[in-house]
């Protein structure tokens, strides 16, 4: 039986999060006390603001890159997928 979504994420992760009225985004997964089970705290790269999304709203970089990796204008989405690939630590010092 595979894991939830919510045992298997942790602090440092790379992931696509998906928030309304954006498509899914580069983003990494955040340190929380009070666990992940409700919401889990993410840094979008390129935009470099916080969200708490559910669970089921974030599926991991690695397997993940060519079917939400591309073809989105919105501002701030390149400049995300610069940044995971090439500076995954950007901001982790202020999270």
């Amino acid at each position: 039986m595979p894991r939830k979504a919510e045992d298997r994420l942790k602090a440092g992760d790379l992931v696509f999060a998906k928030m309304k009225g954006f498509p899914y985004w580069p983003a990494r997964v955040c340190k929380s006390e009070a666990g992940y089970k409700k919401r889990v705290p993410v840094f979008f790269f390129g935009t470099h603001q916080i969200g708490h999304l559910p669970p089921r709203n974030i599926v991991p970089y690695t397997g993940n890159k060519l079917k939400y990796g591309g073809g989105t204008f919105f501002k701030g989405f390149a400049e995300g997928m610069w940044e995971i690939q090439n500076s995954p630590g950007v901001g982790s010092k202020l999270r």
